[in-house]
């Protein structure tokens, strides 16, 4: 039995793909006191989704609750991603946990562990995430190795939720 690397570190992010992100926001601030949320559009062009080139493009938000990072994700339908794949099979409840770990050393450990890689791709601020068959009930693993930007606007988010009132589910971003 192979055992976890300690450089794998811990699950820093749990991911929700959801139908509509302004509506989960504020569910989520209101029942769970998780926020504010942090609203985002991202369009990745050129990722690598099950071996096809495509743009990948969705809403995203995050909110820091504790020491760990929630996601929201709302797809965009038109186009095909590994958010879409999941919702049209029924996918509810939780989408994939997030690693902040090296890139390639994760994608080896996993595929000799027998997963494959999902979708694949890099941020137009140069951050590059790995998508992985999911284990242990999960139906996906995400891998990003945070760039001082990208550390930059996850530090901002846990502050935020350090210092958030509860009142205002959704911060300006």
């Amino acid at each position: 039995m192979t055992t976890a690397p300690t450089w794998l570190g811990p699950i820093r992010q749990t991911a929700f793909v959801v139908p509509d992100i302004e509506k989960a926001a504020r569910e989520w601030a209101h029942t769970q006191g998780v926020g504010p949320w942090f609203l985002y559009h991202v369009e990745v062009e050129n990722t690598l989704y099950r071996g096809e080139r495509v743009t990948m493009r969705a809403r995203m938000g995050l909110a820091h609750t504790g020491g760990q990072q929630i996601e929201l994700i709302q797809p965009d339908l038109s186009l095909p991603s590994i958010y879409r794949e999941f919702l049209e099979a029924g996918g509810t409840g939780v989408h994939h946990v997030c690693y902040w770990a090296n890139i390639e050393r994760s994608r080896q450990h996993f595929a000799d562990l027998g997963a494959e890689v999902v979708q694949h791709g890099t941020t137009a601020t140069g951050n590059e995430f790995l998508y992985l068959s999911g284990n242990c009930g999960l139906p996906y693993l995400e891998f990003v190795d945070p760039n001082e930007s990208m550390a930059a606007f996850f530090m901002k988010i846990a502050e935020a939720a350090a210092h958030w009132d509860g009142v205002g589910a959704i911060a300006a971003y």
